[in-house]
């Protein structure tokens, strides 16, 4: 079987020829424009929203990160800045950060296929 690339430009796909047929890899991403700046604008506004009104002291529920959070951590006075960074990567795990008070209701929840926690406990699994 042989492989052969060919370039049509400067602009255009990348074409990957094999002895069973044609393959076009993508092209390079268009720089970000003002749209894409706006959007992260507002997700750095959320970001910060969020961080400022998380319950002291809170729980993390998700799935165990090496180097992140372990799962059912009780963090007071904030949480590390590791854990900060994965919540910004992994949206969904916003909401397995929860107060002291409401730690044994979204325990038992993460436990009960169809609810909100488990879908998101999934979800965040998935990802890594």
């Amino acid at each position: 079987m042989s492989t052969r690339t060919t370039r049509k430009g400067a602009a255009s796909a990348e074409e990957i020829k094999t002895g069973g047929g044609t393959i076009e890899a993508p092209a390079p991403a268009a720089p970000v424009g003002a749209e894409d700046k706006e959007k992260m604008r507002k997700m750095e506004e959320q970001d910060k929203a969020f961080f400022d009104k998380l319950p002291n002291p809170c729980v993390y529920c998700g799935p165990s990160v090496r180097g992140v959070a372990r799962q059912f951590t009780v963090y007071h006075g904030g949480i590390p800045d590791a854990l900060k960074e994965f919540i910004k990567e992994h949206r969904a795990a916003k909401g397995l950060l929860v107060s002291v008070e409401r730690f044994a209701q979204v325990r038992t929840r993460l436990e009960t296929p169809g609810t909100g926690e488990y879908i998101l406990f999934r979800k965040v699994r998935a990802e890594l």
